[in-house]
């Protein structure tokens, strides 16, 4: 096979240079082979093939979602997003410049697809509804591998589907919770967001805290609050997110 080929005679740094040109030409699980066939019996790569695994790169859905790794060819979706002043102050209101052409965005975003969770403690996912139309982000920052634990961010336009941004959270929750096997979500939300908040909190999210005049405004260049939100492993399939779930996962809208 081909990664057998580039393996030979190669340092362990080759194989993870040739997996991430594999991740490149989207090939997942080949990609994983490699990394699980020449450095998987040396305890020192554990985490580091764990990072490969192909659930990382996979589309997951459920109901009328889909949840797709955010690459190059969403560049235009995402510059759309950006633009919109609106979804920015609700998603990510010091969220940093795109460059200004297209194809610097698309080789920045195809960059992040290829990367691994210890490169930029990240993930994104384009939020898709069953027609595979784009809709919003989900995106895992902050990542902490040592405590298990990260930030979520989301942002959905107007006109989204019945039940999108829910069932994405839902879907996040697998993933998050028993796919990666992580102890906590949380978010930092401005106090002048309320329907972000009671979206949050309606999905089991806990306030933990304010941290006052935390951040300034790009906008108003007025300080303001971000109050901190939590979920943890064992309340995030809550009765209530049961039934929400129930209905969402197996009646598609």
């Amino acid at each position: 096979m081909r990664f057998e080929l580039i393996a030979v005679n190669k340092s362990p740094a080759d194989i993870l240079l040739a997996s991430r040109q594999l991740r490149a030409e989207f090939k997942i699980r080949e990609s994983y082979d490699l990394v699980a066939q020449h450095l998987g019996g040396l305890n020192q790569y554990r985490n580091l093939l764990w990072q490969h695994q192909p659930m990382f790169w996979q589309d997951h859905r459920a109901g009328n979602c889909i949840l797709t790794r955010r690459k190059g060819a969403d560049a235009a979706f995402i510059q759309a997003l950006w633009q919109d002043k609106k979804f920015i102050k609700s998603f990510h209101r010091l969220a940093g410049k795109l460059p200004a052409k297209l194809a610097d965005l698309q080789t920045i975003l195809d960059n992040e697809f290829t990367s691994l969770i210890k490169d930029a403690s990240t993930l994104h996912w384009v939020i898709r509804d069953s027609n595979h139309k784009p809709w919003g982000i989900l995106s895992l920052t902050n990542i902490s591998l040592a405590h298990q634990r990260a930030e979520l961010l989301l942002g959905v336009i107007p006109g989204a589907p019945f039940g999108l941004t829910a069932t994405a959270m839902l879907i996040l929750f697998d993933f998050f919770f028993k796919g990666m096997n992580f102890q906590k979500l949380y978010t930092l939300t401005y106090d002048d967001n309320e329907s972000t908040l009671k979206g949050v909190l309606h999905l089991g999210f806990q306030i933990e805290g304010r941290l006052r005049n935390h951040v300034k405004d790009p906008e108003t260049s007025s300080f303001l609050d971000l109050i901190q939100a939590g979920l943890l492993a064992q309340e995030a399939f809550s009765p209530g997110n049961t039934r929400v779930r129930q209905k969402l996962f197996t009646n598609p809208i």
